[in-house]
């Protein structure tokens, strides 16, 4: 014969050594594990309910300060800059490093980033995210951003003016407003 299936505590779902204890519940008879025996085998049965019953013990509760809400600044109309890397960023980072005359293990100690990284950049197996682009650009002194100003898009009149809201248009409306 094989091996017996294990046994589990009908209460808190413990696997169960040795042959376990029957005890009564609220009138049902439930096999249980050592440590559940040991809390709630001493009952009288049918005194002891493991159901919440509403009262709670007694806890030891430490109120916090509330936080103070962030405040939120009236957004002002920018222009937006768009920082983009350089098209020959690859032959910039390679020239730099090659002036250096330092190994890749010394630079990406260095600068902050890993040897791979440094070499995909030089390489130009891949572009440097504008993170990465800064710290090469201060490290070196050379030039891997541009910024370009664009003027904000004016905010078009999406909704038609012979338009009538639905019932549907303003309950929704009304939803976003509750939120705020």
């Amino acid at each position: 014969m094989g091996k017996a299936k294990p046994k589990y505590c009908e209460i808190c779902g413990a696997p169960i050594r040795g042959p376990g204890h029957r005890i009564k519940i609220e009138g049902a008879e439930v096999l249980v594990c050592d440590r559940c025996y040991e809390k709630y085998g001493g009952k009288k049965p049918g005194t002891f309910s493991i159901m919440p019953t509403g009262r709670q013990p007694a806890r030891r509760t430490y109120s916090r300060p509330p936080r103070p809400k962030p405040v939120q600044k009236p957004r002002t109309e920018r222009p937006l800059y768009t920082e983009e890397i350089v098209e020959d960023y690859a032959e910039r980072v390679y020239h730099a490093i090659q002036r250096s005359k330092k190994s890749y293990q010394e630079l990406s100690h260095e600068i902050g980033l890993s040897m791979n990284d440094l070499r995909a950049i030089a390489h130009g197996h891949r572009e440097p995210t504008i993170k990465e682009a800064r710290k090469l650009e201060k490290y070196f002194g050379i030039k891997l951003i541009e910024s370009s100003e664009e003027e904000p898009l004016e905010r078009k009149r999406t909704i038609p003016r012979e338009y009538e809201p639905t019932l549907g248009d303003i309950a929704n409306i009304r939803i976003k407003k509750r939120k705020k």
